[in-house]
């Protein structure tokens, strides 16, 4: 329970356990060693008991890049936590950016939002890149072709909902990791049980960073999380 005291009162307030608890961790490489990356991300359960995971991708890299991706993923956070939809949030992202300033500004938003009463997943894209849930050896793509916030006035998430279940491991990233395609990370997502969460992100951040051959470079950002029954 939560206890508040008020006065000569006792305020006692009783939620319902959930079912399921959600582990993560995430991994960044920041593009050419630079302080300032242009991916951002938060992750918070709210008060409805579901887990929301966001990442964003800022155009580019840099210290603008970063500005786009943390205004992006903060506003849709703040908002969220204040029980303001997912898509009601996209639209004022959207209308930020739009008017943040006289040059083009975009940002991608990729969400999970995990029910950990029922383990249901609703995965919410704007432009971002592919996400990945692996079950017992099988992996399930989650790959939904949209357009970044910044670009048009009217702007919607494409959407994809999936039942998880206990043991299911979600992989997020952002388009960093996908220069040399994917084939090698879905080789790597078949040895996760062998890793743990923090343990697993880095590596898949360590893998993109050595297989790129363009001799470029990009900000990267690996969420890895755990779906399990809470004890």
């Amino acid at each position: 329970p939560i206890i508040q005291n008020a006065d000569d009162m006792i305020k006692l307030t009783f939620m319902e356990s959930p079912n399921f608890v959600a582990r993560w961790s995430i991994a960044q490489h920041n593009a050419g060693g630079a302080k300032l990356c242009g991916d951002a991300y938060d992750c918070f359960v709210d008060s409805k008991g579901r887990a929301n995971l966001i990442i964003s991708d800022g155009m580019g890299s840099g210290g603008r890049a970063a500005v786009d991706g943390a205004m992006a993923a903060g506003i849709l956070a703040k908002l969220a936590k204040a029980g303001i939809s997912f898509d009601c949030a996209l639209r004022i992202v959207n209308s930020a950016l739009l008017v943040k300033s006289g040059d083009e500004s975009l940002a991608t938003l990729d969400v999970a939002r995990v029910d950990l009463f029922s383990g249901k997943a609703e995965f919410c894209k704007a432009g971002a890149a592919v996400s990945y849930v692996v079950r017992k050896g099988k992996i399930h793509r989650v790959d939904l072709p949209s357009l970044p916030a910044g670009i048009l006035t009217e702007i919607s998430f494409a959407k994809e909902t999936y039942q998880l279940q206990e043991g299911d491991r979600l992989l997020m990233i952002s388009d960093g990791v996908l220069t040399e395609g994917d084939a090698w990370l879905e080789g790597e997502l078949l040895t996760w049980e062998d890793q743990g969460e923090e343990e697993f992100a880095q590596r898949i951040v360590e893998l993109a960073r050595e297989k790129r051959k363009d001799g470029h470079d990009d900000d990267i950002t690996v969420l890895a999380a755990t779906i399990q029954i809470l004890p």
